[in-house]
């Protein structure tokens, strides 16, 4: 007797193969830095929540920011805290600056792709945390030389499951490290697309000038990250609030200040400089006496001073036939990726690494980009913080011939 067999199939769903787990943790911060490097727009949205305490304080702060930006010198930056919030916005044409909690702004002819340099009070800082974000995170790997991956973890954002490779490095895992400083991060980077989606550092330091310990806790989430995407024209327009007032300026908080004053040195004998050469000799400022000589103070993480060099590099084609020598100090915490950044502009003149920060200090730098222009006698004649280039331009006009006439700012873009 014969029994038919019944043949049963099962049809299995097919499923995208997950992405395989990267074997080296500083290869996938490289790659996860370049996605944001090429991206020729983004939208980033951050929560950064900071703990800082030690035996008799503590403290709590809470900032939201927000970085849209599309070709065209279209930009809206976002940053409210504890300290105040303002709006960066341009839409290619028109820049507006608004102060939320001094409900007043400013509108005038936008300049470049970036916000134009100002001196900057306190509603302002996280605004230009905000402007950072994208530029952070493209840098990340930049200072490591090393990095270990962590287990695999899925986190919860905005009631969303997000499945996320997680990179920890420390202090010693830098390229270069601060005796003063202890610091460990842990990422949490989406599997998905490759993109931040959370921080978390600790850090050990001191509180100057007093050196009191403190000890920091970092957390930062991001509900946002869009890469390459396209924005509504409305997201770059500014409508005022009804109790919104026009102005034509704010005011400079620090026009005044005692701190300021402090550290005016115009008029006075430039502090002598000792710049290591790369061969490890020493050149002394005080032997270029007989030259004017222009200092500039700056970094790559400082978005002012990057936006700043083009136009240095023209006016120094300018003048550099007329006998002025210029030099750069740079405050990164590596002194390759100035290099590097200087290699890729082609900058002519000499750059010198502020290893531990002695150089700012001796011109008592509170703010970078610094600008300091010391004449042949070796007094200092000009001294500005986030200074515009035709302040420069007037200040070497006065050294006298040859550069009393220094192509004019609008016949030198042509």
């Amino acid at each position: 007797m014969f029994f038919p067999i019944a043949l049963a199939f099962v049809l299995i769903p097919l499923q995208s193969e997950k992405p395989a787990a990267p074997q080296d943790a500083l290869v996938l911060l490289n790659e996860v830095s370049q996605r944001y490097a090429d991206a020729k727009s983004y939208h980033i949205e951050a929560v950064e929540e900071r703990n800082s305490s030690n035996e008799l304080h503590r403290d709590w702060q809470k900032t939201l920011l927000k970085a849209i930006v599309m070709p065209g010198g279209r930009y809206r930056y976002e940053g409210r805290s504890g300290f105040g919030a303002a709006t960066y916005i341009s839409d290619g044409k028109t820049e507006w600056v608004y102060r939320l909690y001094e409900h007043r702004y400013t509108q005038k002819p936008a300049e470049g792709d970036r916000p134009k340099r100002r001196i900057i009070a306190g509603d302002e800082m996280a605004v230009m945390n905000a402007e950072q974000l994208a530029h952070i995170m493209a840098h990340r790997a930049d200072h490591l030389k090393s990095a270990r991956l962590l287990p695999e973890e899925t986190i919860l954002m905005d009631g969303r499951k997000i499945a996320c490779y997680v990179v920890y490095y420390s202090q010693d895992d830098l390229k270069t490290t601060k005796a003063d400083l202890k610091e460990d991060w842990t990422l949490w980077i989406s599997e998905e697309n490759k993109t931040v989606v959370k921080t978390l550092s600790h850090a050990e330091t001191y509180l100057l000038p007093n050196h009191i310990p403190l000890s920091t806790e970092t957390t930062m989430t991001y509900p946002v990250v869009q890469l390459d995407q396209q924005e509504p024209v409305e997201a770059f327009m500014f409508v005022p609030p009804n109790d919104a007032k026009l102005v034509d300026d704010f005011p400079d908080p620090f026009k005044h200040s005692p701190a300021t004053l402090a550290a005016n040195l115009l008029g006075k004998p430039a502090p002598e400089l000792s710049l290591k050469t790369g061969d490890e000799k020493t050149l002394a400022l005080s032997s270029l006496r007989g030259k004017p000589v222009f200092l500039e103070f700056w970094a790559t993480w400082c978005a002012p001073c990057v936006e700043l060099m083009p136009d240095l590099k023209k006016l120094y084609s300018e003048t550099e036939n007329k006998g002025m020598v210029w030099i750069s100090v740079d405050n990164d915490d590596d002194a390759s990726t100035a290099f590097a950044f200087l290699s890729r502009q082609k900058i002519p003149w000499p750059n010198y690494h502020d290893q531990d920060g002695s150089l700012g200090k001796a011109f008592q730098r509170e703010g970078i980009p610094l600008g300091v222009l010391i004449d042949a006698e070796g007094k200092i004649t000009f001294y500005e913080s986030g200074y515009e280039i035709s302040e420069l331009r007037a200040a070497i006009a006065k050294l006298g011939p040859p550069f009393s006439s220094p192509a004019p700012a609008a016949k030198a873009a042509q």
